[in-house]
């Protein structure tokens, strides 16, 4: 009798084992950037816990401790199953989503939080019904802190400074902007920056943030930094899961799980701007001069600037949004009001 029971208890642990596994979504989140990236330690992996404890271990989140893609072929990785969710640099999207470039835009933004959170409220209101992302569900989205104009040689205080001169750029407004401004552009992703700027094949770079030219070891490089009100760009980014998987979690995960996303998981970034504010006083003290765009530099900007601005409100309203409408309000939530230009 007592062996019989030992059987009985033994078919119920192994069935319960069985249903508890079968119960349980593992969800693999692929990241290009180093391990180590902030992203990685301060942003997914705490995400990834909570989530587990959201919904109460049904979903398990693991990041793939190696890149398993390409940063252009994050959205392709995830469709095709490669992995089941990814973030993807916005300005490698520009061909096929067209509306939240919005953050790219220059002179708009502000702290990487504020921006972050603008951009997921924007989305909300006036994007997510034109699905620009097909075959994914869009988690949250986030941008990095605005990108300087770092110089090689002596600073950049004027287009004059600009014009002639090889310059690498983060693809997309910050690319634009160069190249309106004269430079000779070498746009390539920012995981391959390092290749370009360390070569000696350009004068300056521009479009990325003070604590990624650290993370790509190029901030040696730069003798000095100019930064532009609102900056000329900031990197943005969409966090999504392939939308298979995400329609194979039971609604109650799913809210739970969008709970910890969305406008939550923008939040996040403010750890992007105390490591911006760190980096920026370990290079000053290394020597690194930091100057703020005169009024007349802004200006020349501001002039090169008004045609990306332009085409960008084109675009949105041949989507069906009202691209005014839609820009105004992300420059309330990211700056609290309408800025002077």
């Amino acid at each position: 009798m007592k062996y019989i029971t030992g059987l009985l208890s033994a078919a119920v642990l192994a069935l319960t084992s069985t249903v508890s596994w079968a119960e349980t979504t593992n969800l693999l989140i692929n990241s290009f950037l180093p391990p180590k990236h902030t992203i990685n330690e301060k942003v997914l992996k705490p995400w990834a816990k909570e989530v587990y404890k959201a919904t109460d271990g049904r979903v398990r989140v693991s990041i793939a401790p190696q890149s398993l893609a390409a940063p252009a072929a994050q959205l392709d990785a995830v469709t095709q199953g490669i992995a089941d969710g990814a973030y993807m640099f916005h300005g490698l999207m520009a061909r096929n989503v067209k509306l939240s470039q919005i953050a790219h835009l220059p002179f708009i933004n502000s702290t990487s939080e504020r921006s972050s959170i603008a951009l997921w409220k924007t989305y909300e209101k006036f994007f997510a019904k034109v699905d620009e992302y097909e075959g994914v569900h869009v988690l949250s989205m986030f941008t990095f802190p605005v990108g300087p104009i770092y110089s090689m040689e002596e600073p950049i205080t004027s287009i004059k400074d600009v014009q002639g001169k090889r310059v690498y750029a983060l693809p997309g407004v910050a690319a634009q902007m160069m190249e309106a401004a004269g430079a000779g552009v070498v746009a390539v992703a920012a995981a391959r920056s390092h290749e370009v700027i360390s070569g000696g094949t350009v004068d300056a770079f521009a479009g990325y943030p003070v604590m990624d030219a650290r993370a790509f070891n190029t901030a040696s490089y730069a003798k000095s930094i100019v930064d532009v009100p609102g900056g000329i760009t900031a990197a943005s980014f969409a966090f999504f899961i392939n939308q298979k998987k995400w329609d194979e979690i039971s609604e109650q995960d799913q809210a739970a799980i969008m709970r910890l996303s969305g406008e939550s998981f923008a939040a996040r970034s403010s750890v992007y701007d105390q490591l911006e504010r760190d980096v920026r006083a370990g290079l000053a003290k290394d020597g690194v001069q930091f100057i703020e765009a005169d009024a007349a530099f802004n200006d020349e900007l501001h002039k090169l600037g008004k045609p990306i601005v332009a085409a960008w409100v084109a675009n949105a309203q041949s989507l069906g949004v009202d691209g005014d409408a839609a820009l105004k309000y992300y420059i309330e939530q990211a700056q609290g009001s309408q800025p002077a230009k």
